[in-house]
């Protein structure tokens, strides 16, 4: 299969001392759904920041199917990815329509095919109906799906979340798994996650990382019969155990 990321010895120091992603190389492949997994602090966070251009690696190389994210023009980056951070990053005080249209301007398209998306976005997220809501006032899973459907605005080959299922409930989060396997149909997915169920649930390959390294790398089915586990922490005693 084609590869639409590769990452090599990438690596993000703060400070010029605190070592946040050190030396980690991997490959993604297209219309397929890849996990960086693991707790607070591990990197995991750090390291798609520096994918969707927000940090500027310290060094290393990332290329996006000939685009190098380190030497090029990241703009030209920016136009084939789409992001879905963690916390919510939308208008409270404005409707659903109005953060569509504030947020699509970034991307110069214009207002026939502008009204011509939000339209298709509605009904594919299911937010017709609330179109003319303040986002303020709806749910934490109703937002996250406005969240969603801005990243898709410009129709984006890449798409990023950020531990987008934390603090939803059972059934929202089975929702947003559904809506994710869709979309890889389409377009080539990172996700980051606390839990190893989920990653198993949804990612066609993990990479566990621990203090800014990774520490396995495959197929989450293939990892949680190695260690016998679906637990993360459990899985990752193991690991640091066998250093």
């Amino acid at each position: 299969m084609e590869n639409v990321i590769s990452v090599s010895n990438l690596t993000k120091v703060f400070g010029g001392k605190t070592v946040a992603v050190n030396e980690i190389s991997f490959e993604i492949e297209k219309n397929t759904i890849f996990g960086l997994i693991g707790p607070n602090g591990s990197g995991k966070t750090t390291t798609q920041r520096m994918l969707t251009t927000i940090l500027r690696p310290t060094s290393g190389a990332v290329k996006y199917q000939g685009h190098d994210l380190v030497h090029d023009d990241i703009n030209k980056v920016r136009q084939i990815i789409g992001y879905v951070p963690q916390g919510e990053s939308l208008y409270g005080d404005l409707t659903i329509m109005e953060n569509f249209d504030i947020f699509s301007r970034a991307y110069n398209i214009n207002t026939s095919k502008r009204t011509r998306r939000f339209e298709e976005l509605l009904v594919k997220l299911n937010l017709q109906n609330r179109k003319n809501d303040l986002v303020k006032n709806l749910s934490g899973g109703l937002a996250k799906r406005v969240s969603i459907a801005i990243a898709l605005i410009h129709e984006p080959e890449v798409l990023f979340f950020d531990e987008i299922t934390n603090g939803l409930d059972s059934t929202t989060r089975i929702h947003i798994w559904q809506l994710l396997k869709e979309l890889k149909k389409t377009s080539t997915i990172i996700f980051t996650t606390h839990y190893l169920d989920e990653a198993e649930n949804l990612c066609d390959k993990i990479a566990i990382m621990f203090e800014g390294k990774i520490l396995e790398l495959d197929k989450p089915h293939t990892i949680i019969k190695k260690y016998k586990s679906k637990n993360l922490n459990e899985v990752m005693s193991q690991i640091i155990a066998k250093q």
